[in-house]
């Protein structure tokens, strides 16, 4: 009282049991009593339990009721009266009167207990008396803790005094139990140090200090598991339900109590009966991350204030032991003090506070621990961020508003929002189940049981919707706005629900709803119990994001995580009901905290379009790609919208004249006028075209492409003419037709080209040969075939155009052509013609106004020849070596302006136009003869040839029968004889049918069948058509009563004559199986291999896919003898020198060769099958003389068949 009466300022240090909290307010009330001062004594404690249990304590001890002359004051619970002398109450309490009573006048002093924590409060708190104290020189200040720096301390106050107050009645005794390896783990390494207590006293309560809730209960589950006896394992932290926190300070058991506790049981909460202290060393502290916006809980090694706090919880009621888990080394290098929390949170509650009361600034402001430069810009860029500042420091409406809000600014910042959004009832709802503890429960012992009873809350789209289905859920137990207690309680066990904290979350819903209508003087009222009447949950959620702006992120699918803003990257925490659900595309988050990794709590869906309406302060908007849209007759651009560095919007069309009219207009002329990207054409655009289509014309034809066209300098004549203002269709439009605009707008060749166009006499666009002019088109375009001059030609052109005329080009490109065919020339040949310039100047002389009668070539080997004395034929010059353009080439066209072909020599595009206009000829003819779908004989007479040249036939369809005119004889025959099949088989279904299913097949030939056919049932569908052919006779009908008799007869010889085709099948198969065997074993063999592969061919055209009906009925009745043929060859093989086989191999093989390749190619070509037939007779003839041969056939017959047909003999 001594160091009070004479200092304003005092510091006291106060043992663990010395009694100053409670001695402390008492003193400076008697010495108030004994100045006659009849202000307050104000006494802060940082937690509001300690508040409220120490004001009861030192009620009873100055025998006056509690809320009368001693009372407390704690958020939601007010006991104070006028006549309170001592106040109890936390340190924001007082912050919040400073709002009130900036000079605290009710006050004639002020204790600042525990003041070692260091909050946020204290600091504030500190810093404001710090100055308040050189206005008021009668207010007295005591700062008191049991382990706080009072050096400090006394310093920040200018000198003033320390008191030390020794306290402790029992000596505590130190121990230090390090881990035996670093494979022990937490639990194991408690339970040794429990088993060495026990050793030494079975019954004395021990407290045991761990990081977190995690690590109680492996160390709980690790203790139970050794059963110690009559011993009683309780845990303590701060989450823990109210009934079993009770268990921890009931001390009338017999049992021995083991108690697990964080660091809640430092100096807040005084456990009775404590002997033995068990100090990890190890505390999970919280601490801000200003760059990335995480709160981070770590583990951390605890201070050296913080292990004395720890020992001092024992020794009070006899002789303590207290045990450290980590070297005495550790100990002593552990920071002195507890890094104040004003150095790792979050300080914009602190500034926006600070700028409502218009202290210094938070950088001047006399803080016992200044926080860090990046601390103080976190804290700006967060007020920033939810609107409640301006870049300049100056607070906005809503940051008028968040300082009388007594919350976080964040939480502030998300009512203020859902009241303009007209979801406050909601929103309050929310943000006071954010600003409690979770109310869920989940006890060790029955934890799947709990997270069952909790399933019927979650929402999978929303955390904050899970409060509301808690609140409605509670709510239900309401008689009218007070809580059925009982009933609540029994519903809250039932359903693992903290009860204390339910009534806590209605206490901060009630307050926070009386705060708002004083601060934002609107009403609320209770939230539905039914959803619909909730609001619009989207806007619930636009208002939290107005909180918590850069708390989002979207799923990245490569790496499975969420990738927050500014970089961060995070994972839903485990406790969310979105969990193990549908990935949503974009979360938001209420906070995001660091322990094993970066975890999310409290997130819900988010439509990333609610971050542009929402905070578009915080979008960042790049422009990009403008373009013409012809559409829209505007210039549109993309944008990319970003915020915290994520992409929110990427490629939105926008209009490009409201972010950049200089560019957009620049890209209206380049793509709207000059891309002809305007649909209303003016008549300036058409002359731009009929100019531009000259100058590119001149361009082809001089082979310079791009080489005179300026589009800059047609896009520099528009710029300086057409209004800067100007980007949309509808402006321009308007602007071309008012007065005489559009007539600055008309170009000329001069506004275009670069330099002069030089004289184009000599690339005509008609070349004459006598009389006749032909086209040409020019094209420089190098690598494409069009490149250099075409000469374009209709039908009419192609029989008279002159061969050689290509070869002269025109005269603008015959000056360089000759030069570069004399550059082609062999050396000893170049080297008498150089100078290779001269001699072409030379030759145009000579040339000059004569007109072409030969080839170029010919002409400049003669006129070479004789200048040079030298030989120079036409073939040595090397055409090959010009480029395109420098070679004549020829285009026909047909009437209808359609390419018919293209190339540089006129004789091959002669004969390439004779099958194309066979072609043409052949659809043209079928105007008058194609007939489809007949079923019976309803084409008339069908002559073999008609009248104009054409051959016409019957056509199977298939199921039909058609005709249609060839040009081919040999095709039209093949088309008739199987339409007159088809027709036949329709007529004769029946019988056709029967004969089918009775095909009179021997056994060797039902054996071999199968083997033979192509898989598809093709050999068995051939064999009937060609006794169908039989049956019907030959020749084959023309008209309809050929027809009729045809099929008559070939009703009854039908199956006759399938015996026969049968039979004649059957009478190769032993030859073909005798000639096939010989093949596999000599196959191989040096000298016979060649005859082998002469048989396989033979085979493959007798044997191979189609061959009955390529064969016909008069071949296959007697197929036998082709077989029979091969197997006499062999026979002959064996008794005739190999060399006489060779002799005819080879004679026949020069023809056979020649044709079998381009059968093998097109088999299906009828046009080679007669000679095919023709090949066979003669190889019967050549190795088999004894066999019968259907007709005579010989070599120059055989030669003169290949030629018609364009097959050149090997």
């Amino acid at each position: 009282m001594a160091a009070m009466r004479k200092h304003q300022v005092v510091i006291v240090v106060g043992e663990t049991g010395s009694g100053k909290t409670t001695q402390l307010p008492k003193m400076a009330y008697e010495l108030a009593v004994e100045e006659g001062k009849t202000g307050r004594v104000g006494c802060t404690q940082p937690r509001r339990l300690a508040a409220a249990t120490v004001a009861r304590r030192v009620a009873e001890e100055m025998g006056t009721g509690l809320g009368d002359r001693v009372g407390y004051q704690v958020r939601f619970v007010e006991k104070v009266q006028d006549e309170t002398s001592i106040k109890f109450m936390t340190d924001g309490i007082l912050l919040a009167e400073t709002q009130r009573d900036r000079e605290l006048r009710q006050y004639d002093t002020l204790i600042i207990d525990e003041a070692h924590e260091r909050s946020l409060n204290i600091d504030f708190v500190l810093g404001y008396l710090k100055n308040l104290i050189k206005r008021r020189k009668d207010l007295r200040i005591v700062v008191s803790s049991a382990t706080m720096d009072s050096g400090k301390f006394a310093e920040y106050f200018g000198g003033a005094p320390i008191v030390n107050v020794e306290g402790r009645t029992y000596p505590v005794e130190d121990y230090y139990l390090p881990a035996r390896s670093d494979g022990e783990d937490l639990s194991r390494h408690v339970s040794r140090a429990v088993e060495w207590v026990t050793d030494m006293d079975p019954t004395g309560d021990v407290l045991i200090f761990l990081p977190g809730e995690r690590e109680i209960r492996e160390c709980a589950d690790t203790l139970e598991g050794n059963n110690f006896p009559r011993t009683e394992i309780l845990p303590l932290f701060a989450r823990l339900g109210l009934d079993e926190q009770e268990r921890v300070f009931n001390t009338g058991g017999s049992n021995r109590r083991v108690v697990l506790a964080t660091n809640v049981a430092e100096t807040s909460v005084t456990i009775p009966g404590i002997v033995y202290v068990i100090d990890s060393g190890l505390a999970r502290v919280s601490r801000w991350n200003p760059a990335r916006q995480i709160q981070r809980l770590q583990i951390e090694q605890i201070s050296q204030a913080s292990a004395r706090q720890r020992r001092g919880r024992c020794g009070r009621v006899q002789e303590g032991i207290c045990i450290r888990l980590y070297d005495e080394e550790i100990h002593d290098a552990a920071d002195e003090y507890t890094d104040p929390e004003i150095r790792r949170s979050s300080l914009a509650g602190v500034i926006l506070r600070m700028k409502s009361l218009k202290l210094p600034d938070v950088r001047e402001f006399p803080f016992l621990s200044p926080p860090s430069a990046k601390a103080i810009s976190e804290g700006h860029r967060t007020l920033e961020e939810v609107g409640a500042m301006e870049k300049d420091g100056a607070l906005t409406r809503i940051g008028h508003q968040l300082a009388r809000l007594p919350l976080d600014p964040r939480l502030g910042r998300m009512l203020i929002e859902a009241e303009q959004r007209n979801v406050l009832d909601a929103v309050l709802v929310m943000v006071g189940g954010m600003s409690v503890m979770d109310v869920r429960e989940r006890p060790p012992e029955k934890q799947a049981e709990a997270d069952k009873a909790h399933t019927k809350f979650n929402d999978e789209e929303s955390d904050f919707l899970t409060l509301l289905h808690i609140w409605s859920a509670v709510n239900d137990f309401r008689d009218k706005r007070r809580f059925k207690r009982n009933q609540l309680r029994k519903y809250c066990k039932q359903n693992y629900i903290s009860f204390r904290r339910v009534m806590e979350w209605d206490q901060v819903v009630n307050e926070l709803g009386r705060l708002v209508q004083n601060t934002l003087k609107v009403k609320t009222k209770a939230l539905s119990a039914e959803r619909s009447q909730w609001g619009d949950e989207a806007e619930m959620h636009k208002s939290l994001l107005a909180g918590i702006p850069k708390q989002f992120g979207f799923w990245d699918k490569e790496k499975r995580i969420y990738r927050g803003t500014g970089g961060c990257e995070f994972a839903v925490f485990p406790g969310s009901g979105l969990f193990g659900k549908k990935r949503h595309e974009w979360l938001i988050a209420y906070e995001l905290v660091e322990t094993s990794r970066v975890f999310a709590r409290k997130v819900a869906q988010l439509d990333v379009r609610w971050v542009e309406e929402v905070v578009p302060h915080l979008c960042r908007h790049r422009y990009h790609s403008p373009y013409w849209d012809e559409k829209q007759g505007a210039v549109y651009g993309k944008e990319t919208v970003l915020c915290g560095g994520l992409t929110l919007v990427d490629g939105r069309n926008v209009f490009y004249g409201r972010v950049n009219p200089r560019e957009a207009h620049e890209v209206f002329i380049r793509e709207a006028v000059l891309g002809s990207g305007l649909r209303t054409r003016g008549k300036f655009m058409d002359r731009m075209d009929e100019v531009k289509a000259e100058v590119e014309d001149a361009e082809h034809k001089l082979r310079r492409s791009g080489g005179l066209w300026s589009e800059e300098a047609v896009y520099d004549f528009f710029l300086e003419r057409i209004p800067s203002n100007i980007c949309t269709a509808k402006a321009f439009q308007k602007w071309r037709t008012t007065g005489d605009n559009e007539t600055q707008l008309m170009l000329t060749v001069e506004d275009c080209v670069w330099g002069e166009i030089e004289d184009l006499n000599d690339f005509p666009d008609l070349v004459w040969h006598g009389e006749t002019g032909y086209h040409v088109s020019y094209n420089d375009t190098p690598g494409e075939r069009e490149d250099g001059l075409v000469f374009e030609l209709s039908l009419g052109d192609v029989a008279e155009f002159p061969d050689f005329l290509t070869s002269w080009v025109v005269p603008g490109l015959l000056e360089e052509r000759v030069y570069l065919l004399i550059r082609s020339l062999p050396k000893s040949q170049r080297q008498a013609c150089s100078p290779a310039r001269d001699v072409t100047t030379a030759f145009l002389e000579e040339w000059k106004g004569w007109v072409p009668a030969r080839d170029l070539l010919t002409e400049l080997s003669s006129f070479l020849s004789k200048r040079t004395g030298h030989i120079i034929d036409v073939g040595m010059f090397d055409e090959s070596r010009l480029p395109d353009g420098y070679r004549g080439k020829i285009r026909i066209w047909s009437d209808e302006d359609e390419e018919l072909a293209f190339g540089t020599d006129i004789d091959e595009l002669r004969q390439k136009l004779t099958g194309l206009m066979r072609d043409r000829l052949e659809i043209h003819v079928n105007e008058e003869w194609e007939m489809t779908g007949g079923e019976g004989w309803d084409f008339g007479t069908i002559p073999t040839v008609a009248d104009d040249g054409v051959f016409p036939a019957l056509v199977d369809e298939g199921k039909t029968v058609g005709m249609r005119a060839y040009l081919n004889k040999t095709e039209a025959a093949e088309s008739h004889r199987a339409g007159a099949v088809r027709l036949f088989q329709i007529e004769q279904a029946t019988q056709v049918d029967y004969v089918r299913r009775k095909l009179p097949l021997g056994m060797m030939g039902k054996v071999m069948l199968p083997a033979m056919d192509s898989g598809n049932g093709e050999l068995v569908v051939d064999l009937l058509r060609v006794a169908c052919e039989g049956a019907m006779g030959s020749p084959l009908p023309r008209d309809a009563e050929e027809f009729s008799r045809a099929a008559s007869r070939g009703k009854g010889e039908l199956f006759n004559c399938a015996a026969k085709v049968c039979e004649g099948f059957e009478s190769m198969l032993t030859s073909y199986r005798i000639v096939s065997d010989w093949i596999q074993d000599n196959g191989s063999d040096r000298h016979l291999s060649v005859v082998a592969a002469d048989l396989t061919e033979e085979i493959e055209w007798l044997l191979g896919s189609g061959f009955a009906w390529r064969a016909g009925y008069s071949r296959l009745v007697e197929y036998g003898r082709y077989f029979q043929a091969m197997e006499e060859r062999l026979k002959r093989l064996e008794s005739l020198p190999l060399v006489k086989d060779d002799e005819k191999r080879h004679r026949v093989c020069r023809l056979w060769d020649a044709w079998f390749v381009i059968w093998r190619k097109d088999p299906d070509n009828v046009s080679l099958w007669p000679v095919g037939w023709l090949l066979m007779e003669w190889r019967v003839a050549e190795f088999s003389p004894s066999q019968p041969r259907r007709n005579k056939v010989s070599e120059k017959m055989i030669e003169r068949e290949l030629q018609a047909l364009d097959i050149g003999a090997y």
